[in-house]
């Protein structure tokens, strides 16, 4: 008896599929185009579509078509906690030369979290500070408010609300990136030789600010989807003295990729506040979220006694050229204030005009209802290449947002990097240094997928798995032989 056709076309398709003629994230054959082709109906190409979406084979997309579903075969990292201790931090040199090495000309940049040039609208950017410069020559040459630009502060106020938040304009301070308002937060709300609670594995600019201002860390473990533990927190709060403040990423962690729910950010919030410790939100992942989903409200949404300081930047979104970005500091405001009047007293205010109209003319959301979608992609390109190429056994991350991957392997992951970088010219950053002695996560690294995919970046990926496999090999010998010895 003859299949229906409707099963004969999905079969085909899906054999297509498996044998890659059309690979994950690319765009099937549009209804019209096979209805024409196979002689068939519109509802009849569209129920061959509900069964491959339903086999797990495609994904519809809004106004768009259908798309190769991107099918992830590895397992996700396992969360081992580390030592609930404060501790100081040793991880300049490494990050360093990480940021260093992996931004040479000529090197494939898999391991710098910045943005691709060509993902951003630096033309646009451009033509709008130059009409402005020309508009407004003084605004060049003059001192702008420390606090920052009145027209960036009423922006930022309006696009609050897309956070949870109802602030005003007095309640942001306009900083030199968010590393500047991270910085400035620390300063206020640490007494020397503080501890500060920090997600495990962090990004390592947050260990080398903390680092740098002669504070201590107490690292929390934190699940690769549900995001720090809450429990741990709690241990920490009652086990290690003199704790200065909390420094988390809520929203798209960084290098997990994952995100606290509502929920726990309220709890997270009321179990600081109750113990009058400030938390220091890290938000500047929050407008990255999945296409479809709706951009993730902050810990500060639930702050009513001030002790949140919501810290962001434009530089994963827009520009991380112009260095522009803010802190909302709650009662920490006029100590804020003073520490950024004595330190750098104001950021330039041709550059906040443009970011302003940039974020009132709509231009904003545009830009980041693309990015988003250009950004997943992305990230499951990315994933499936390490899914075919790294070693069995490899677990990778399944971020919720941003464009971060983790990847945990059966290899040391510093001499993975340092040969990928020597012998090939491709930048991976080891997961040594985002934990603050540099002992944990050796075996790990995170992979940056800001950039468009071509030959050229498979053939890097493919490169990695080829140098994990190989270092898997020589680590299995290198504890045989210590056996037989």
């Amino acid at each position: 008896m003859q299949s229906p056709r409707y099963l004969t076309l999905a079969q085909s398709l899906a054999n297509q599929i498996e044998a890659n003629v059309f690979s994950p994230g690319d765009r099937l054959p549009s209804v019209r185009r096979l209805c024409a082709d196979y002689r068939l109906s519109v509802e009849t190409v569209l129920h061959t579509f509900r069964i491959l979406e339903n086999r797990g084979f495609v994904e519809p997309r809004a106004r768009s078509g259908f798309y190769v579903k991107h099918r992830y075969i590895l397992s996700e990292p396992v969360s081992r906690p580390p030592r609930i201790e404060a501790s100081a931090v040793e991880v300049s040199k490494l990050r360093f030369q990480s940021f260093m090495f992996g931004n040479r000309e000529g090197v494939v940049p898999l391991g710098i979290a910045v943005p691709a040039q060509e993902l951003l609208p630096g033309a646009r950017l451009a033509q709008m500070t130059s009409a402005l410069a020309r508009s407004a020559p003084n605004e060049l040459v003059r001192y702008t408010d420390p606090a920052g630009h009145l027209k960036l502060r009423k922006q930022l106020a309006r696009r609050a609300h897309d956070w949870g938040c109802f602030l005003n304009q007095e309640e942001f301070i306009v900083t030199y990136g968010a590393g500047e308002a991270l910085s400035l937060s620390l300063r206020a709300v640490c007494a020397s030789e503080s501890a500060v609670l920090v997600e495990s594995p962090t990004y390592y600019g947050l260990l080398e600010l903390i680092e740098n201002l002669g504070l201590r860390v107490v690292e929390i473990p934190t699940d690769p989807r549900d995001g720090v533990s809450l429990e741990h927190i709690r241990k920490a709060i009652l086990t290690v003295p003199k704790i200065g403040a909390c420094l988390i990423v809520t929203n798209y962690s960084n290098p997990l990729g994952c995100s606290l729910a509502e929920e726990r950010k309220k709890e997270l919030v009321a179990l600081l506040a109750k113990n009058r410790i400030p938390l220091i939100e890290d938000d500047i992942y929050g407008d990255l979220a999945r296409p479809g989903d709706k951009r993730p409200i902050t810990a500060k949404a639930f702050d009513t006694k001030g002790l949140v300081l919501l810290c962001s930047s434009i530089s994963k979104t827009l520009a991380p050229g112009m260095r522009v970005g803010w802190v909302s500091p709650g009662k920490f405001r006029d100590a804020i204030l003073q520490l950024k009047t004595n330190q750098t007293f104001a950021c330039p205010a041709i550059t906040q005009m443009a970011i302003a109209e940039f974020l009132e003319n709509g231009s904003y959301d545009a830009h980041l209802r693309k990015i988003r979608a250009v950004y997943w992609e992305l990230l499951c390109r990315f994933s499936d290449a390490v899914a075919r190429y790294f070693p069995a056994g490899t677990r990778i991350s399944r971020p919720q947002g941003s464009f971060v991957l983790w990847v945990e392997t059966d290899t040391d992951t510093t001499t993975l990097a340092a040969r990928a970088l020597n012998e090939h010219r491709i930048s991976i950053t080891p997961g040594c240094i985002f934990s603050a002695k540099g002992n944990n996560y050796r075996n790990c690294l995170r992979m940056s997928c800001a950039h468009p995919w071509s030959p050229k970046i498979d053939q890097a990926i493919k490169t990695l798995g080829r140098l994990a496999k190989e270092s898997g090999v020589r680590s299995s010998l290198g504890r045989v032989a210590t056996v037989v010895a």
